[in-house]
């Protein structure tokens, strides 16, 4: 379940299959449904002019299918959906291009989730510290879903460098490239009182 690249970078990636699939590469699973797994203010009631606000303050918030994302969030889905753009070889596995995801603000909850509680429970795995994997925390947000995969990842500090080292591991691109997919979300939390600066959880899924 667990590939580390060096000392400082881990990947790994789960799949399940609501019909069947068998283990992917680079770590992960089956089960009888379909999972896949292959990162303080200070407020007055004073008024600010608005030259004194700062650009972020009032910059227009990044909104993609109805969901509020930070630009990483952006920047990845992206990525990710000019990777399944080319045929592309996972391994041993050819994959031909694969349609655009569209980014879903409950699978994101499932994500968050899983990157808190990785994060602050100072773990890398796609069993939660409850015992519950993607699938679980998938139909948690609330989403019913066909078909699952989860990717994750632990010390990567740009969209870049933990996309490339996601495409670069059969498991992990297989995913990516997954045409069963529809759906995508990520999230990232940093933290200092872990073995990782930060923790990456993407989930992919279609509905039912």
């Amino acid at each position: 379940m667990l590939a580390k690249m060096n000392s400082y970078l881990t990947l790994s990636a789960l799949m399940v299959s609501a019909i069947f699939l068998t283990a992917c590469g680079g770590g992960g699973g089956g089960s009888s449904s379909s999972e896949s797994d292959h990162s303080s203010a200070v407020a007055n009631s004073s008024e600010t002019s608005p030259e004194s606000q700062s650009e972020e303050e009032s910059a227009e918030p990044i909104v993609i299918a109805g969901c509020e994302v930070d630009q990483y969030q952006a920047d990845m889905l992206r990525k990710v959906n000019a990777a399944r753009a080319s045929a592309r070889s996972c391994g041993s596995e050819q994959f031909a291009p694969a349609e655009p995801l569209t980014y879903n603000c409950p699978i994101e909850r499932a994500a968050e989730h899983h990157s808190n509680d990785m994060a602050s429970n100072n773990f890398f795995s796609h069993t939660g510290s409850d015992g519950l994997r993607v699938g679980a925390r998938v139909t948690a947000s609330g989403y019913e879903w066909s078909v699952v995969g989860e990717n994750i990842a632990a010390g990567y500090d740009e969209v870049d460098t933990v996309v490339q080292a996601w495409l670069d591991s059969p498991g992990h691109c297989s995913n990516i490239m997954e045409p069963r997919f529809s759906q995508f979300a990520v999230r990232r939390v940093d933290t200092n009182t872990a073995d990782y600066d930060n923790y990456w959880t993407q989930v992919f899924a279609t509905p039912e």
